[in-house]
């Protein structure tokens, strides 16, 4: 075990006594605290200078507070995952046990940060009633693979930097999504987006393949500096991450790109209605509200085209309106379309 650099970073602000449990416990916390700075400076921040975060709902505004955090910290993590990869000459001799002070820093951080996460996705599914599997089991073997790396004085640094490495695709997740609840979808920015970050997560899937090679080559180091339930953590998490998660992941954002639908508060499409409209009919749009404030699509109603001004008409047997009158005034009050909307639906 080494626990001071020879050399591939600047180490002056990372020379610290690694060896102490209060140093990696208090660099533990220190990230925890960061990054719960960093989600409450974006709920003050997008409160007063964001039309769009106030039109939100609450559990609309947790998540995006919560994206700004993960892009964050996928900024951080890109960074010292490419430094490792490329640059780093302890890491790339010895994949299985090399250690730099940097990465101790780093993998305390990334701790304190997954503890963050954790807590906030658990809170905010407390709250609001809701559950993502794959984003709560994801979260929860990074914590846990992060606490042995904290916990371990053996083990080796070079895996670890390549696991926060996997976060290079957070921050185009994060953009996307704002992007999206702002209504750009339409714009070339959230589509050049949204190409970057397909890439990122093809790239991901490449990355856990040469992680499986590192395993499989310096398998008896890893075996000796690792305790066997870390190791056995690691291994299904990066099991799960390659032939789950990465794929599923992938095949949505791509999905995504081609139907831009916001998939974590979309209603489920069930109900006797039929289907939800594509993006292109479903808007709706108040007069009085900028397009960021688009409303949502709207079950039992339905579209007559652009003659009609994509008024919204009752989908029942006892429609107020023919047809013929519809696409005759173009202007006719949503009153008399429909009497209990109020006049927004007008076009």
């Amino acid at each position: 075990m080494c626990l001071v650099s020879d050399g591939g970073t600047p180490e002056g602000i990372f020379d610290l006594d690694y060896a102490s449990w209060e140093t990696r416990w208090a660099l533990a916390a220190t990230g925890f605290a960061f990054y719960l700075g960093v989600f409450v400076i974006c709920h003050q921040l997008s409160s007063s200078l964001n039309a769009t975060y106030r039109s939100l709902v609450a559990k609309e505004k947790v998540f995006w507070n919560l994206a700004a955090t993960r892009a964050a910290f996928g900024v951080q993590s890109t960074a010292a995952g490419l430094w490792a990869l490329l640059a780093d000459p302890i890491l790339q001799a010895d994949k299985a046990r090399g250690q730099q002070n940097w990465c101790w820093f780093q993998v305390a951080t990334a701790t304190g940060f997954f503890f963050f996460e954790n807590v906030a996705v658990h809170l905010s599914n407390a709250l609001f009633r809701t559950f993502d599997l794959f984003l709560v089991t994801h979260h929860l073997f990074a914590f846990l693979g992060f606490l042995g790396s904290v916990v371990n004085l053996q083990a080796g640094h070079y895996l670890a930097m390549a696991t926060l490495l996997l976060e290079m695709s957070t921050p185009f997740t994060c953009v996307s999504w704002m992007l999206l609840k702002a209504g750009w979808s339409d714009s070339l920015l959230w589509k050049l987006n949204q190409w970057l970050m397909i890439h990122m997560f093809h790239c991901r899937m490449v990355l856990t393949y040469h992680m499986w090679w590192v395993c499989l080559w310096h398998w008896d180091g890893l075996v000796r500096s690792l305790y066997w339930p870390h190791f056995a953590l690691f291994l299904a998490g990066l099991s799960l991450l390659t032939l789950v998660l990465n794929p599923y992941w992938t095949h949505k954002k791509t999905q995504q790109l081609l139907s831009p639908v916001d998939w974590n508060f979309a209603p489920p499409d069930t109900g006797a209605n039929g289907p939800w409209l594509p993006k292109k009919l479903h808007r709706f749009q108040d007069p009085d509200l900028p397009m960021a404030q688009v409303s949502p699509p709207v079950r039992g109603l339905r579209a007559l085209g652009p003659r009609a001004g994509w008024k919204a008409i009752p989908r029942t047997g006892d429609d107020r309106v023919s047809r013929q009158a519809v696409l005759g005034d173009a202007q006719l009050s949503a009153e008399t379309c429909c009497p209990s909307s109020p006049a927004r639906w007008r076009p």
